[in-house]
């Protein structure tokens, strides 16, 4: 059960699904995701004249940072599905859609677009945990729930 509140609304890790697409294909929902980060990052440039205080901040730059730690079995759905698509790991330009669900309320999807490998780290420890595999993405943009930074819609 959602624990978080989030504008009054219950919300929590465990609500989250994440949906894989590439060159029009779908992976499927993603169950194995153990970790997830994304950002927009606005570079402002300040302009300044003999005062110290700037005269004028630029409309900026965006910069967009992701990754995602994902369970090794659906990291093997990924390779198989780009081989089927007969396109190397670091060619796959995908989509991936995070969805948030909360009890009464609308479904919320971020979409991230434009999505591509950056690295790879495989990773596992003795014990019972999943063998994770780390994947810092590049991302051409972000939606939150349908909208950009600078207001585009999806």
């Amino acid at each position: 059960m959602p624990t978080a509140l989030v504008n009054q609304v219950p919300y929590d890790f465990q609500s989250v699904e994440t949906e894989f697409i590439a060159d029009g294909t779908s992976f499927g929902i993603i169950e194995g995701l153990d970790k997830f980060d994304y950002k927009a990052t606005i570079n402002r440039t300040e302009f300044y004249g003999r005062s110290r205080l700037p005269l004028v901040v630029s409309e900026g730059d965006a910069k967009f940072e992701a990754s995602i730690d994902i369970h090794r079995y659906w990291f093997n759905v990924v390779i198989a599905k780009s081989k089927e698509l007969s396109i190397g790991l670091a060619d796959l330009k995908m989509i991936l859609a995070f969805s948030y669900f909360a009890k009464d309320t609308e479904l919320v999807t971020d979409t991230l677009v434009g999505v591509r490998v950056n690295e790879i780290a495989n990773s596992g420890q003795h014990g019972p945990d999943h063998q994770m595999v780390s994947i810092p993405l590049r991302v051409g943009n972000i939606y939150f729930a349908g909208i950009d930074v600078f207001g585009n819609r999806l």
